[in-house]
């Protein structure tokens, strides 16, 4: 007799999140997770299910706009969330099937009076601890939308260790499953690296080198980019992109050493109100751990808006290029591989230009939408009473990474006191 599946009784918080409206919900309503999940409820900052339902009719009007003026920028995300709201809004039909609506903000963070037992924050960034702090005071299991925490101040963008500490402690004392639902650890790319990483290590001997690089062509006068890279949320592109791949040395283990060095620049655009953060950021460090060579190192080159630079590059690129060494006694190195991850193909490829071969790592069964399998596994660690892969204790190894860069090398100086412009693309920034 076949054993019936536990579910698990999910709130969702901040339901009109594009992030959530692109991976979320179709995950949960169209690929399966259902059988896992009951979706009791969605939050948001509307009084009631009608002023709830009436957003989502703007949203959808609104996105309607953003297809009609063709803009490429969110080409990949637009028909996913134009879905996601009208079944979103099929489901807050009082006739059809019901999802609660529960209003989860009033000037200052609350939670809602429901049933369930699991949580998934999709809220603005320096929310998201007090969220965390009261869903683990209620006992609930929780995912949160990267990052955990913010490592800014709100003013200066000036390093801020507050509430990173706050996540240090609440893990230290946490018995809740605390997943980070940082999404490119749960790419096809990241998972076949982790499933096939012992198997690298035996043939190609440890870790010496990591490079990776995100280079983006995106819109600087994109609403939503502009929210998302601000002061005013907290963040800018080291903390942005920084998280996903600090994130994947933090999974598999590592740990950053000592911060060597760190430049970036900002777009100031052809707009009046330039971006007040951080545009490109490059950094270098040192990492250890066991699957880590004794003096290996890395490094991140991370980019928006390329097609604006002096050199324009149209296409975008997300890779993270790990080097293997074997070495003898001496330390002296005797063979060397490189195996590259590409978030955009979600291919895992060795090259050995000696024997001008290919080889490409695969693993079966794993899903395109990455919140599918971030749900697979954090059902999983709930079942199994098992930390999952992506824990709040490996996050916040990641974010110590990326506060260390924002202390020992800011950028609020050189953005308060002069805007560069991003074509001369000079290093603006080193100890």
């Amino acid at each position: 007799m076949e054993k019936i599946r536990e579910k698990i009784k999910l709130l969702q918080i901040a339901y009109t999140s594009e992030w959530a409206l692109a991976k979320f919900f179709p995950a949960v309503f169209h690929n399966g997770i259902l059988e896992n999940f009951i979706l009791t409820g969605i939050s948001g900052r509307e009084e009631d299910r009608e002023q709830a339902r009436e957003r989502i009719k703007e949203e959808i009007e609104k996105i309607k706009e953003y297809k009609n003026r063709g803009e490429v920028w969110r080409a990949i995300n637009l028909e996913s969330e134009l879905n996601s709201l009208k079944d979103i809004l099929e489901n807050l039909n009082p006739l059809g099937l019901s999802i609660d609506y529960h209003k989860i903000t009033n000037g200052s963070i609350s939670l809602p009076d429901a049933d369930y037992t699991a949580a998934v924050i999709f809220s603005k960034n320096p929310t998201h601890m007090p969220y965390i702090q009261k869903l683990i005071q209620a006992g609930i299991d929780v995912i949160c939308e990267k990052p955990i925490v913010v490592v800014t101040d709100k003013e200066n963008h000036r390093a801020d260790r507050s509430q990173l500490n706050q996540l240090e402690s609440l893990v230290l004392n946490s018995e809740r499953i605390l997943m980070d639902a940082e999404h490119y650890s749960a790419k096809k790319a990241s998972l076949i690296f982790y499933d096939k990483l012992e198997e690298m290590i035996e043939r190609y001997g440890k870790i010496s080198r990591i490079e990776a690089w995100s280079k983006e062509k995106d819109d600087p006068d994109k609403d939503r980019t502009r929210k998302l890279l601000c002061r005013e949320n907290q963040t800018g592109l080291l903390l942005d992109m920084g998280v996903h791949y600090f994130g994947i040395i933090s999974n598999i283990e590592g740990n950053i050493g000592e911060i060597k060095e760190a430049f970036y620049d900002v777009f100031p655009g052809n707009s009046s109100k330039p971006y007040d953060v951080e545009t490109y950021v490059e950094t270098k460090f040192d990492i250890n751990g066991d699957y880590f060579h004794k003096n290996a190192n890395g490094s991140f080159k991370l980019a928006k808006f390329i097609h604006k630079f002096e050199k324009p590059e149209e296409k975008d690129s997300k890779k993270f290029q790990v080097t293997f060494e074997k070495r003898d006694e001496n330390e002296k190195v005797y063979d060397s591989t490189t195996v590259t991850l590409d978030f955009i193909e979600g291919t895992v490829k060795e090259e050995d230009r000696e024997y001008d071969r290919i080889h490409t790592w695969e693993t079966p069964g794993i899903a395109k939408n990455e919140y599918v399998n971030i749900l697979k596994e954090f059902y999983d660690s709930i079942i199994n009473k098992r930390e999952p892969r992506t824990s709040f204790r490996r996050s916040a190894k990641s974010l110590d990474a990326i506060y260390r860069i924002c202390e020992q090398f800011p950028v609020f100086d050189l953005i308060d006191s002069k805007i560069p412009n991003l074509k001369t693309h000079k290093r603006v920034y080193k100890r």
